[in-house]
């Protein structure tokens, strides 16, 4: 395993996700609110839990996946990180959540924020990308906040629940951030 870096924010701190966060994943992935827009379905048991960690220990070649922990109550409330890594081509996607009675608070954009400036500094991305559900309009909004761009719709990218659905695309390139040739 290759862990990740801490990361702090004004109020967040990212960190390693570990298998003692699997009560509190299984607890929120749990809710039908939760995976709406995630591409899964609810968890049934905590098991799949368990799984969902582990998966992210152990394949930290192609993603790295952070823990959102509110540093005032120190409750993890999400996670966060990069997927379909490609050193090559210097680029990778964004994916998030945050439990839902934290939603609204700023807390996915503060997060955000901060991986998009990991992946320019420290994994010397060029392009970060996200594909998010049109109807996720508070992820779009999120997104938009953080500086990336609307680039265009992918019909019928994502499955779920048996049934095919449309994902906006979304990018944050470099110079958006730094306006360099790095």
């Amino acid at each position: 395993m290759k862990p990740v870096p801490m990361i702090r924010t004004e109020r967040l701190q990212l960190r390693n996700l570990t298998l003692k966060d699997s009560e509190t994943i299984f607890a929120y992935f749990s809710q039908p609110e939760m995976t709406r827009f995630y591409g899964m379905e609810p968890f049934r048991t905590k098991l799949e839990a368990d799984k969902f960690i582990k998966d992210f220990i152990d394949d930290y070649t192609n993603l790295y996946r952070w823990g959102i922990v509110e540093k005032e109550t120190e409750q993890l409330i999400g996670t966060c990180g990069f997927h379909a890594i490609s050193e090559k081509h210097a680029r990778a996607e964004i994916g998030y959540e945050i439990d839902l009675p934290y939603w609204g608070k700023g807390f996915a954009t503060e997060a955000i924020s901060a991986l998009v400036h990991y992946g320019f500094d420290s994994m010397n991305l060029n392009r970060i990308g996200a594909n998010v559900y049109p109807e996720n309009v508070a992820s779009c909004k999120v997104l938009e906040k953080v500086g990336f761009t609307h680039e265009g719709l992918l019909r019928g990218y994502l499955s779920q629940g048996g049934h095919y659905h449309d994902a906006n695309v979304f990018s944050i390139l470099r110079t958006d951030v730094f306006n360099d040739d790095n």
